[in-house]
């Protein structure tokens, strides 16, 4: 059941494997959809599917700045980070935005690779982008405080995907996972709650 968050060991386990689930579930809104559907704007959010899925791509990327710093890299954080800017997605297919939101987190999930083999410490610090919305005072957070926010931001953002894909076409989480995943549905009972 893809829905189902899977069981992990130790504290890096567990948190990733949270992330990868949320951002599973977010990938997941956005099976089997055409373009034009993508960029729907089907609720009274300004947020479409395709800006969705883009944001969160670009926050698994853009912390995953922040912890390759916390290793020793260079903490060269993006505009998205720091000034809120975000390239536009209008005229981008779902075949395109999918390669990028991949692309994207699967450079943070080799992050969460090493963490979980303890090259990146989970006390490690991360340096905190300098945006306006962050206090002045606030210079670093722990790996595992950025882990947590992305588990909950992601969450967050898989909810309100799941409310602009059902009112798409309405298909829900579990039904969307199970096709996504090459599952029969309904699997199980009749999939009605």
């Amino acid at each position: 059941m893809a829905f189902l968050t899977p069981n992990a060991h130790g504290e890096a386990g567990v948190v990733s494997s949270f992330v990868r689930n949320q951002l599973a579930q977010v990938r997941s809104a956005v099976h089997g959809l055409s373009d034009e559907q993508w960029h729907r704007r089907s609720t009274v959010s300004e947020f479409t599917l395709a800006a969705l899925l883009d944001h969160v791509g670009l926050v698994a990327e853009q912390y995953g700045v922040g912890i390759e710093a916390a290793a020793g890299g260079p903490a060269d954080y993006g505009k998205g980070v720091t000034e809120g800017d975000s390239e536009s997605v209008e005229g981008r297919t779902g075949e395109q935005l999918l390669a990028d939101f991949d692309r994207r987190v699967a450079g943070f999930a080799s992050l969460l690779e090493r963490i979980e083999a303890g090259a990146i410490p989970m006390d490690g610090l991360v340096p905190v982008p300098e945006a306006p919305w962050f206090p002045e005072d606030l210079t670093h957070w722990e790996v595992r405080w950025v882990l947590l926010h992305i588990a909950t931001e992601v969450a967050r953002h898989a909810g309100h995907a799941d409310i602009i894909r059902e009112s798409i076409d309405g298909k829900g989480s579990y039904e969307l996972n199970a096709l996504a995943d090459g599952e029969p549905w309904p699997a199980w009972g009749d999939g009605e709650w």
